[in-house]
């Protein structure tokens, strides 16, 4: 039997990247996934095109996942129609390189850009879990599967605002694992460091990508799926003794000294 056989998934950001990544493995192993996406259509139908090409089962549901009645509609579609919830994906996050553009120093920092930052990066998943629990209550189980940076285990000059979403995330994955363990819930957070997504593949330029490929242990950039591997484990039974933590993903980034700018 595979590992999600009976189970019934969403991953809010699924129509690309490592979102598309985290669907197909998760539907390739059983489960039913519904996927929430904001601007991307086109991406969310390729998405579920793909996971039927493969036998699996899908919906897909455009939704601003920081408006709480988006949210609930699109849990509540879920279990209507498959009857239940068992892992949530909280993935979608403000990332794009026009909305990163705006992301600077504190001294230059748009009040108004940092509130929009922590609505998507951080009431969204709140949002989702504040939604998704009662459901995994019901179920007798639940995991959920937040998405956060390795940019939090540095500090930067840029991506204030985005890189303090996501320690509120952290912080956020700890108080739910924290409250609703004892009812079998788990949550946890992945962190990817660089990956080699669409927009890194078109915007991130060479001189930028060779520097910091020269900064993983590893002598590769990862893929979407590297990612999507470290979150499925973290949504199966395979981790049932994980709730908590903070799995980094990064091929080694950010456990040494920054060589960059060194002889």
């Amino acid at each position: 039997m595979s590992r999600f056989t009976g189970m019934v998934a969403i991953v809010i950001g699924g129509a690309s990247n490592i979102g598309r990544a985290t669907v197909r493995l998760l539907a390739r192993d059983g489960a039913k996934v519904a996927i929430g996406y904001n601007s991307d259509q086109a991406g969310a139908d390729e998405t579920v095109r793909l996971v039927e090409a493969d036998g699996g089962t899908a919906f897909a549901m455009k939704l601003d996942h920081a408006d709480e009645e988006q949210v609930r509609a699109l849990i509540d579609r879920t279990v209507a129609t498959w009857g239940a919830l068992h892992i949530l994906v909280n993935n979608a996050a403000g990332t794009s390189g026009s909305f990163l553009a705006n992301d600077r120093d504190i001294v230059n920092m748009d009040a108004d850009y940092w509130d929009q930052a922590m609505r998507v990066n951080l009431k969204g998943p709140m949002l989702a879990c504040k939604h998704a629990i009662p459901h995994m209550i019901a179920a007798g189980q639940g995991a959920i599967v937040n998405t956060g940076s390795a940019v939090t285990f540095r500090g930067d000059t840029l991506r204030n605002a985005y890189a303090a979403s996501k320690i509120g995330l952290h912080s956020l994955t700890m108080d739910i694992a924290t409250t609703y363990g004892p009812q079998n819930i788990r949550c946890n957070v992945v962190s990817p460091g660089l990956v080699l997504t669409e927009m890194v593949r078109t915007s991130l330029p060479q001189d930028a990508y060779e520097a910091l490929l020269a900064e993983n242990l590893v002598p590769f950039v990862g893929l979407p799926e590297d990612i999507a591997e470290v979150t499925c484990f973290l949504a199966s039974s395979a981790s049932r003794y994980i709730t908590g933590q903070i799995i980094v993903a990064d091929g080694g980034m950010h456990v040494h000294q920054c060589k960059i700018g060194q002889a």
